[in-house]
């Protein structure tokens, strides 16, 4: 239940908590930009943010929105109509209409045991806000997960629509980063799934359906009329199987309007109707009266009071008895409080040397809920729940989850859906857990589902209830033992009392005549009265009834007080146990042989006893043979037969046993009618032996069914439980294999990518060499080629995979093939010229190809142009000539100035070596003297634009004791595709003038 919080000016206040991570900032500009500045709510952003860096987020988000763009400033009350922003450094919570730094430190859930330091700091600070502002807000809080990776927000949005609250998400698919709102989705919590731009538009609906709402609650109007509640629950029982008519009153109206503001209906008939027109929304409302709070050792002190002493002794006597400890949780929700137990029952058999067998039986009525407590994953923010040694012996981390270790608690608990208002309950149990339920429940609800507790536990069990629950109902059946934990124990001497009975909607008990009135042939309670005087009118209605197969009774006629008496208990309608003294016995004899097809019609004279005298009548049972609406059903007549005494009217003459003066008459008669009524009693004593008897048999045969049906269910569950065990192993077999699988796929993608790329660089790099190049398998196929071949064999894309044999060659040479095989086969290169049929001639060579493993995977021809390499040739040897016939010093440089060669008039000049010249830097040289600001502007700034200068004056040292000046004259020479070479030549004694 929320808290009050008639201490808060926030009452009427939405306050609406934004909760992003990465990729958040285009979802929360897109978010505000769509907002109407006059929505009446306050928006809290709590986003991921480094810690101790300022935030940008209002100067970012301000011209986004008209509404007012703020940073949280401590104790500031929030106000309608404005953007809060909140870093997480400190864990901001929601208290009192204010955001409050968190800085308590987080206490040990159980604090007898020893566990680890909790981890400092709030890991997951959505999740904390997220739980203040449901806990103080209640149905006025308003949650929203946009785009971030983990699970931040999960746990929070659970608490916020367990307390009536409105949960949104953006959708996966919009979002940078799905993992945060999907993970919130997974939950089932979340109402609405949008992108962030359809949001705005969502949310100012269900904000104006809440006004129009407490605008009709001013108006005094009630806010759902208890005939419209009483239509819809009963739609819901009859679509679902569930009855809500035991809840309070207040609970089901606060979600119910929560439901009608989701959908945007502020009128209560208007969603009846709603209902009965879309049936999946009966669903969602079954969904809505489902309340589930919970977490993982949720009221610490409970807990800490259970495992301390109690738990411990009770599990001690369960070890030594040889029993197996059970225990009940009722209403576990998605499994936490089950979870916990086990947890602390673990915690409590750490080091025993004898442990008792331990079974947790958790229940709940939600399936979904089961279905996600046997996963046993929860978000990574169950570390704020749990000490950091519990996580790591308990739980195991998968993708920013924590999973229950199988091995350690999870065997322990077995879950199933129940419902404890009208399943049959467990028994045998040491421990029951109640800690979501009762306070929901209208109190003879309570008291009902005391009473199964009750009656589910053994002598001296513990039953645990949550902290606004209490056991006035039950005190005599429960002692206290801990109050402020709301721990007690069954009554000393305290028997289990009878079952108590749950009525649901599946579980009516049919009234006996149904069976004859929901018959085709008889359709309804008219007809089978019309058939029934049509009948007896035959049979010159005398006072009758007809009765079923099992003797009960579905139609009375006439005045048959003198025949049959209600049995004393509770009402019942069978006919034998109405039976007056002395018709039993005869009664039962001829039902037996009309049933048993011995006679369709019996008849016989008996005498039954009413007021304390004895009257004859005769007994008719027939079979009822028509009309058809009662075939199958038997008609009992009961005839009055008249007296055969005097016909006098004097007293003596009606009753012959008493004369005037009041003495025995006719000692006779009386002994006669004394016999009578001995005879009666005695059949009546018989026929209550045999069907004694018969029942008793009966019991025992149900009894040993029973036995056998249970001794085949718990074999079918061993087989069950072994067959699941056996699946659970193959499942994280599989999930293993997958992961490997995965990982060698990443893998071998990975260098998939790599070869591509390599294969690319080849490629390229063959084009870009104009070589003429052709690539042979093993069998001399064609495997790869450069374009350049195709001027030398006519060889085509598509004939890849074609042998060398079947191309021809515009070459002047017909040994291509057989030198290629002889390479192959020797593994010794060749090398030959060949001349085209156009007089062109080209230097072929032919190799092995190898591969990186040294296999010989075929050879390569490569075809060099003769003339080209000889030109190449004779202009670099001519470029070199002149360069060393130039007596002064000269330089080649390239277009990073990096000295390509230098002449031997350079190194007779200065003292240095090839190696420290060619390759580096000009600038670098003679230990940088050549780095001159005014020379390097010139060099990269002036040469490129005039192609040279002339005449630069530079002082530098040359090994003499003076620094010696040098001209320097340059010119850069264009080259092809872009490059560029400079000369740079020194003079270091400037020419006389010419005469």
């Amino acid at each position: 239940m929320p808290p009050s919080n008639t201490h808060s000016p926030a009452d009427a206040l939405p306050v609406v908590g934004i909760g992003g991570s990465a990729g958040s900032l285009q979802p929360l500009r897109s978010f505000l930009a769509n907002l109407p500045a006059d929505t009446g709510a306050a928006y809290v952003i709590v986003t991921h943010h480094p810690s101790g860096e300022r935030s940008l987020l209002p100067e970012i988000l301000g011209p986004q929105t008209a509404m007012p763009v703020q940073m949280v400033a401590e104790g500031e009350p929030l106000l309608p109509n404005r953007v809060y922003v909140a870093l997480p450094d400190d864990g901001w919570i929601f208290y009192r209409g204010q955001l409050v730094r968190s800085r308590k430190p987080q206490e040990h859930p159980v604090t007898h045991l020893p566990v680890a330091v909790r981890r400092s700091g709030p890991p997951h600070s959505i999740d904390a806000f997220f739980r203040s502002l449901a806990e103080e807000a209640g149905h006025r809080a308003l949650a929203i997960v946009l785009s971030g990776t983990g699970s931040d927000g999960t746990l929070g949005i659970q608490v916020v629509k367990s307390l009536s609250g409105m949960v949104m998400a953006q959708d996966p698919d919009t979002a940078e980063f799905g993992d945060m709102p999907a993970n919130a989705i997974a939950t089932g919590q979340v109402d609405y799934v949008l992108p962030p731009a359809d949001m705005p538009a969502t949310l100012t609906g269900y904000l104006r359906s809440q006004v129009h709402r407490q605008a009709a609650l001013s108006g005094h109007q009630p806010a759902i009329p208890p005939g419209l509640m009483s239509q819809i629950l009963s739609r819901v029982r009859h679509c679902t199987g569930h009855d809500f008519s035991g809840y309070k009153a207040s609970t089901l109206t606060r979600r119910l309007e929560r439901r009608m503001d989701l959908r945007q209906i502020p009128d209560p008939q208007a969603y009846l109707d709603y209902l009965q027109s879309h049936p999946e929304e009966v669903n969602l409302l079954f969904q809505e009266f489902l309340i589930s709070v919970t977490n993982f050792f949720r009221d610490p002190p409970v807990w800490t009071a259970l495992g301390k002493t109690l738990l411990p002794a009770m599990l001690q006597q369960a070890a030594r008895t040889g029993q197996e400890f059970r225990a009940w949780v009722a209403g576990c929700a998605t499994g936490e409080e089950a979870f916990t137990l086990a947890i602390l029952i673990r915690e409590c058999l750490i080091d025993w040397e004898q442990v008792p067998e331990v079974r947790i039986f958790a229940t709940d009525v939600d399936q979904a809920a089961i279905e996600a407590a046997r996963k046993g994953r929860y978000p990574a923010g169950i570390a704020q729940d749990l000490p950091e040694s519990y996580l790591r012996r308990y739980f195991s981390a998968e993708n920013d989850t924590y999973r229950i270790s199988r091995e350690e608690v999870r065997d322990m608990v077995v879950f199933a859906e129940h419902n404890a208002l009208q399943d049959p309950p467990f028994t045998g149990m040491d421990l029951v857990t109640c800690r979501n339920l009762l306070i929901y429940l209208e109190r003879d609800r309570q008291e009902r589902l005391l009473g199964v507790f009750r009656y589910a536990l053994r002598s001296h069990g513990l039953l645990l209830l949550g902290p606004s629950e209490s056991m006035d109902h039950q005190s005599e059946a429960f002692s206290v033992v801990d109050k402020e934990a709301r721990i007690y124990r069954v009554a000393e001497g305290s028997l289990a009392t009878r079952l108590p009975v749950m009525p649901g909607p599946s579980r009516f008990r049919r009234l006996p005549y149904e069976a004859l009135t929901e018959s085709p042939a008889v359709g309804s309670v008219d007809s089978l009265s019309h058939s029934v005087e049509r009948l007896i009118a035959l049979q010159f209605a005398p006072p009758a009834v007809v009765v079923n197969d099992r003797g009960e009774v579905v139609y009375v006629h006439g005045r048959i007080g003198k025949f049959l008496e209600p049995a004393s208990g509770p009402t019942r309608n069978r006919l034998l146990e109405m039976a007056r003294p002395g018709l039993r016995a005869p009664l039962s004899q001829a039902l037996q042989r009309a049933s048993g097809g011995d006679a369709d019609h019996v008849s016989r004279e008996v005498q039954v006893q009413t007021n304390g005298d004895t009257e004859p009548v005769r007994l008719e049972v027939q079979r009822i043979r028509m009309p058809t609406a009662l075939v199958g059903f038997y008609l009992v007549a009961f005839h009055p037969v008249p007296d055969a005494g005097p016909a006098s009217g004097s007293v003596e003459a009606r009753d012959p046993a008493i004369n005037i003066e009041g003495t025995v008459s006719d000692n006779g008669d009386t002994e006669a009618r004394l016999k009578r009524e001995l005879e009666a009693l005695r059949q009546d004593k018989q026929v209550a032996v045999e069907e004694m008897r018969a029942a008793n048999e009966e019991l025992q045969s149900m009894n040993e069914e029973l036995q056998s049906m249970n001794e085949e269910h718990q074999s079918m569950n061993e087989e069950h439980q072994s067959s699941n065990e056996e699946l659970e192993a193959a499942k994280e077999e599989v999930e293993s294999l997958n992961q490997e699988l995965r990982s060698v796929n990443a893998e071998l993608r990975n260098r998939v990518d790599n070869l591509t790329e390599v294969n690319d660089d080849l490629k390229n790099l063959l084009d870009s060499s104009h070589l003429a190049t052709l690539f042979l398998d093993e069998a001399l196929n064609i495997k790869r080629f450069t374009p350049a071949v195709q001027v030398l064999i006519a060889v085509r894309p598509t004939d890849i995979g074609r042998p060398l044999s079947e191309l021809t060659t515009r070459l002047r040479y017909d040994t291509l093939l057989a030198d290629a095989e002889a390479v192959l086969d020797t593994l010794v290169p060749k090398e030959v010229k060949v001349q085209t049929q156009s007089g062109h001639w080209y230097l072929l060579r032919i190799q092995p190809y190898r591969s990186t493993r040294n296999v010989i995977r075929g050879v390569v021809c490569t075809f060099q142009d003769i003339q080209v390499a000889q030109g190449v040739a004779r202009g670099e040897a001519f470029f070199r000539a002149v360069v060393d016939t130039v007596r002064e010093p000269l330089l080649v440089l390239d277009s990073d100035l990096r000295v390509v060669s230098a002449n031997d008039g350079f190194y007779r000049t200065f003292p240095l070596t090839p190696e420290a010249v060619e390759g580096n830097s000009l600038f670098d040289l003679a230990d940088g003297q050549w780095d001159n600001p005014e020379l390097r502007a010139c060099l990269l700034e002036v040469l490129p634009r005039q192609q040279a200068f002339r005449d630069f004056e530079l002082s530098v040292a040359v090994g003499d004791p003076e620094p010696a000046h040098l001209w320097l004259n340059a010119r850069r020479l264009e080259l092809e595709e872009g490059t560029a070479m400079i000369l740079l030549a020194m003079d270091r004694q400037r020419s006389a003038p010419e005469p």
